[in-house]
């Protein structure tokens, strides 16, 4: 029943799917801004619901990549065989970016006392997902690598899952440490290097995938 539902995929497609799902979470960038000012300024509750929007709209956004790249696999072997390469490529890029970036403008989190209700909250966790295409490429980049022809619709969904459940737990952790500690410095202080720790692991699951590629050709 399991084999029919998640198809053939062995734990280390499962491990990699994860590892590359939770550096994305937890790379610093405007997300992580919304549920740390939500959680300051209102307290845990509304930072919690903005966590949980969040990862429903990373899940949507995940969903629509998986079934979309089925499509295309279907109908366009050879447009996907290109979205292969182009994934890989700026999978890369990515890569290259974190590993040589320093703090950016987004990462600098400021509290905010204007944020009111937890409707608000809401609102911000899914805006902030939905409303970022850059979520949308890095999904199709990262899938492209995972949807195959016979990936069933259990599998693509567990992918959809694994996507948003990680993104929703790692934000839902933020809110308790910030709630617990009471500070935000020290994500500060550490975001150059978890940003650099996910760049080196995203390059190595990128020139994996590319020695997978150039197999099959």
């Amino acid at each position: 029943m399991n084999e029919i539902l998640l198809g053939n995929a062995d734990l280390s497609f499962w491990v990699t799917v994860f590892v590359a799902c939770l550096l994305g979470a937890m790379s610093p960038g405007p997300s992580l801004v919304v549920v740390v000012n939500h959680t300051l300024a209102r307290g845990p509750m509304a930072g919690s619901w903005a966590a949980i929007s969040h990862g429903f709209a990373i899940m949507l956004y995940a969903a629509i990549t998986t079934f979309g790249l089925s499509a295309v696999i279907s109908n366009y072997q050879q447009i996907f065989d290109i979205i292969q390469v182009i994934g890989c490529l700026f999978l890369l890029f990515l890569a290259f970016r974190l590993l040589s970036s320093e703090t950016h403008a987004d990462e600098v989190i400021v509290p905010s006392k204007a944020l009111s209700s937890n409707v608000l909250a809401i609102r911000d966790g899914l805006a902030i997902a939905l409303f970022n295409p850059k979520i949308l490429i890095f999904f199709t980049a990262l899938f492209s690598q995972f949807v195959r022809l016979d990936s069933s619709v259990g599998e693509k969904m567990a992918l959809a899952l694994i996507a948003g459940g990680v993104d929703m737990l790692w934000y839902l952790l933020v809110v308790v440490i910030i709630t617990r500690y009471g500070s935000i410095q020290r994500f500060q202080k550490v975001s150059v290097w978890i940003n650099k720790l996910f760049g080196l692991i995203l390059a190595f699951i990128a020139v994996g995938f590319i020695i997978d590629i150039t197999q099959v050709w």
